[in-house]
């Protein structure tokens, strides 16, 4: 397909047609017992992907099942499909990307430095093999692996300077709304928001990227100002609790609500981290002091409070537009969609300071990536009082995963219900307590045992399939070719 096909709106669909016809694997000859080899398939194409299982029938990862959020209850995207999204319907191909960032950002290879021509020499060669990958998977093949370690330093810099140039690469605004939609996307309330305007937008700018339609001066200010104004409410809802503070207090207080102003009003919209900024700016200027009064901590606290509703591009729409459009129609969906992805949840933090929780499936429940960012290292007792409605909708993913058990799908954690009951109930200070009798471990027994028959039933019948059969012009009308 040439270029000017990408340019009339027939995009490039890859072709992931695959060789089916495997032989029976060894280690499933042996029917007198369950046990499948359940170690990742090597894939030296992936890049930063869940590993797949293959050769067996069954699920070995629940983040690989269709659940619910343990906290929000939104229904999440399998881990691969998301990447499959990114893959297959976001990002060009690299053979295709690399021809397109000539005319979309005059990269003028006759006028780069050697090592860059050599670089790109090279991996347009390689992505010509490989039509149906795009930079990252390119990246990771064992040719271009080896490329990168044995030449020069300029020349891995230039592949990776490649690799930004090629992700910038984008469809139009409609083809991502489309290919959006066809996820079905449970969003929460601020990507939903966020998907709305797309679909606007996507309506009087069918033609243009994600990127060029929120960077217009207009477009971006009218969401500044938008941004701007919810920020400037939310502080001067805290001027009066200022003025219940003691004369200290107030004074540092004021002084740091000035700053604030300036920060969010006077600031270039470039400038990151503005919320942040202000709310270290009040817990220095509130941090308990000698002179402090009875009365002044509790005010404090609840200014404290009042500041952690700022809007930030995790609760407010408009704060994610400012945020991500600037870097790019990709990353905006990137962002976007993998907030809908199935994530694993350390229910005792990974990283929290002296009490660090263990990287292990019996520490393990399942969030949407966007409450997994936003939980962060706090106590669920703490996260649930934003989140009240979490311990039942985490026994409800309790009860999916142990439906899943029962039905013989996922294997591996038949006894992970049982044993999340007391992390969940220790790290929630026992406001979430778990119900398993929905488990039935023999009922699994037996569905795990009727599937792996018939899976190797199947494996049988495909291992003994002819090549020469249903091939060629016999295919279409179904016959045998003798």
């Amino acid at each position: 397909m040439n270029i000017s096909a990408i340019h009339s709106g027939i995009f490039y669909k890859k072709n992931n047609v695959q060789n089916t016809r495997t032989s029976l694997p060894q280690a499933l000859t042996n029917t007198s017992g369950l046990k499948l080899p359940s170690a990742p398939v090597a894939d030296t194409v992936s890049f930063k992907r869940a590993p797949s299982i293959q050769g067996s029938p069954f699920v070995h990862d629940p983040r690989e099942l269709e659940l619910h959020c343990a906290c929000c209850n939104k229904k999440m995207l399998k881990n691969t499909v998301v990447q499959k999204f990114m893959d297959d319907r976001v990002y060009f191909p690299a053979y295709i990307a690399l021809d397109k960032i000539k005319y979309e950002q005059n990269f003028r290879l006759k006028e780069q430095p050697f090592h860059m021509q050599r670089a790109y020499s090279f991996i347009k060669n390689e992505a010509n093999k490989h039509k149906n990958m795009n930079m990252d998977e390119l990246l990771q093949t064992e040719r271009v692996t080896n490329y990168r370690r044995n030449n020069s330093k300029a020349q891995y810099k230039a592949l990776g300077e490649l690799r930004d140039r090629c992700r910038t690469v984008t469809h139009n605004i409609d083809y991502l709304v489309n290919e959006i939609d066809k996820l079905h996307p449970d969003f929460q309330s601020t990507e939903a928001a966020v998907f709305q305007e797309l679909k606007i937008y996507s309506k009087m700018y069918p033609t243009e990227s994600i990127y060029n339609i929120f960077t217009k001066p207009e477009i971006r200010e009218y969401y500044l100002v938008k941004l701007q104004n919810k920020q400037n409410a939310k502080l001067r809802k805290i001027t009066p609790l200022i003025q219940q503070l003691s004369p200290q207090y107030a004074k540092r207080a004021n002084h740091a609500l000035d700053q604030s102003y300036r920060i969010f009003n006077n600031e270039s919209s470039d400038i990151m981290h503005k919320r942040q900024r202000v709310i270290d700016l009040f817990e220095r200027a509130l941090a308990p002091m000698p002179f402090e009064t009875p009365t002044d901590r509790p005010v404090a606290d609840l200014i404290m409070k009042r500041l952690e509703s700022l809007p930030d591009s995790k609760n407010d729409a408009n704060a994610f537009i400012v945020k991500y459009a600037p870097r790019g129609s990709n990353k905006f969906v990137e962002v976007l969609v993998k907030r809908l992805r199935n994530t694993k949840e350390h229910v005792k933090p990974q990283h929290r300071e002296g009490d660090n929780g263990e990287s292990d499936k019996k520490n393990y429940i399942y969030l949407c990536g966007k409450c997994n960012h936003e939980r962060k290292t706090q106590k669920y007792d703490e996260f649930i009082e934003k989140h009240p409605q979490m311990p039942q909708n985490t026994q409800k993913q309790i009860d999916e995963i142990c439906d899943f058990i029962n039905q013989g799908i996922l294997d591996g954690y038949d006894t992970w219900p049982n044993d999340i009951k007391e992390p969940l109930g220790e790290e929630s200070e026992g406001l979430i307590i778990i119900d398993t009798n929905r488990l039935n471990l023999e009922q699994a027994r037996k569905n795990r045992s009727i599937k792996l028959e018939q899976y190797i039933e199947e494996q049988k019948r495909t291992a003994q399939t002819p090549d020469t059969l249903m091939t060629g012009p016999y295919r279409r009308h179904g016959k045998k070719k003798f």
